[in-house]
């Protein structure tokens, strides 16, 4: 656990009816953001290559799709 990330901080999704990743802020204190954009206390839709992070001091991650099976990944962005 990093500092500024709760504990139940967010949940990641698949919603198969329209094949999408849904990103819910579980009323996190130090908050949930997409692309360096807030999610406070919401659910937002989220895409392959976009940039997840959590609480101020928290790490980036980058929601993947690995392959044709739909295997997803949270990689670290690359810097550059």
């Amino acid at each position: 656990q990093s500092a500024g990330v709760a504990e139940h901080h967010a949940s990641l999704e698949f919603s198969s009816s329209d094949s999408s990743f849904i990103l819910r802020d579980l009323n996190s204190p130090q908050g949930t953001f997409v692309n360096r954009c807030q999610v406070q206390n919401a659910a937002v839709r989220v895409s392959p290559g976009d940039k997840l992070s959590f609480g101020t001091a928290g790490a980036s991650f980058e929601l993947l799709l690995l392959g044709e099976a739909a295997q997803v990944g949270l990689g670290m962005p690359r810097r550059g």
